[in-house]
C-alpha cells in the first residue's frame, strides 16, 4: 500500500506525518493499523525541528483518537512518556495520561 510505504520511507517528515493521518482516518478498522501506527509512534526517524508535523506525535495522536479503549493505548502513552526523544511527544502523553487520570 502506498500510503504504508509513504508512512514508513518517505524522506520528508512531512509527506510521512500525513500519510499516518490518512492511514488513521480511512483505514482504522483494517487489520493491523494499530500495529503499524504503535510502530511509526515508536521508530519514525523524526528529529526535533521548530516547526511542522512530527510523524511519531501524529501517530501517537492518531492512536489516542481512534483507539482510546485499547490497552497498548495506555502502555504506549506511558513508554512515550519517559522514552521519547521530542520533548512534544513526551508533553503529549504526560498531558493525556493527566486527562485520563493515570497515574505516571
Amino acid at each position: 500500500m502506498f500510503l504504508k510505504t509513504s508512512a514508513q520511507t518517505d524522506n520528508s517528515w512531512s509527506v510521512r506525518a500525513i500519510a499516518v493521518q490518512q492511514l488513521a482516518r480511512g483505514w482504522k478498522h483494517e487489520s493491523g493499523i494499530f500495529e503499524f501506527l504503535w510502530e511509526r509512534a515508536i521508530s519514525d526517524p523524526f528529529k526535533d525541528h521548530q516547526y511542522g508535523l512530527n510523524p511519531r506525535l501524529t501517530a501517537l495522536e492518531a492512536i489516542v483518537d481512534q483507539y482510546p479503549q485499547h490497552l497498548g493505548t495506555l502502555l504506549l502513552l506511558r513508554d512515550r512518556t519517559d522514552n521519547d526523544p521530542d520533548k512534544q511527544v513526551r508533553e503529549f502523553a504526560q498531558k493525556k495520561l493527566k486527562q485520563w487520570d493515570v497515574q505516571i
